[in-house]
């Protein structure tokens, strides 16, 4: 029990005031460097992270069936959910967040570095800016 609490406290504090910082960037600001625009199976599945230090992490990324084009998302660590949809800005999957169940929200930068690896920015409203990488998980 108190392994899954210091893993919360960990995390959480990453999310919110890791040492890297980054310029703010809204949903609808474009990506720094335009390529052909991946499709929605690009980023679609299940991927774990492997960002060293910070285990247990996972992103989903599916479809959502209400809207056409948007994609949802839910990045889980050790009790934590954030959820949110989001589209595919450029080479990204940019997507608005929150954690469940609070009014604490974010963006979230996904870009496909190849076929089976997502390089993944939280960017919570208040805090730093955490890089993660993730592989997919299959």
């Amino acid at each position: 029990m108190m392994h899954w609490m210091s893993m919360v406290i960990v995390l959480s504090a990453a999310v919110a005031g890791c040492s890297r910082t980054s310029e703010p960037v809204s949903a609808a600001s474009p990506p720094e460097t335009v390529s052909e625009a991946p499709s929605p199976s690009t980023f679609a599945g299940a991927w774990r992270s492997v960002t060293p230090g910070l285990e247990f992490i996972r992103l989903s990324v599916h479809s959502k069936s209400s809207e056409e084009g948007v994609l949802a998302a839910r990045l889980t660590f050790s009790g934590v959910a954030w959820e949110g949809g989001g589209r595919i800005v450029g080479d990204s999957l940019v997507t608005i967040m929150a954690v469940v169940g609070t009014t604490a929200s974010g963006v979230m930068v996904a870009r496909a570095a190849d076929a089976q690896t997502l390089r993944v920015q939280m960017r919570p409203t208040s805090g730093a800016v955490t890089d993660l990488m993730f592989v997919r998980d299959n």
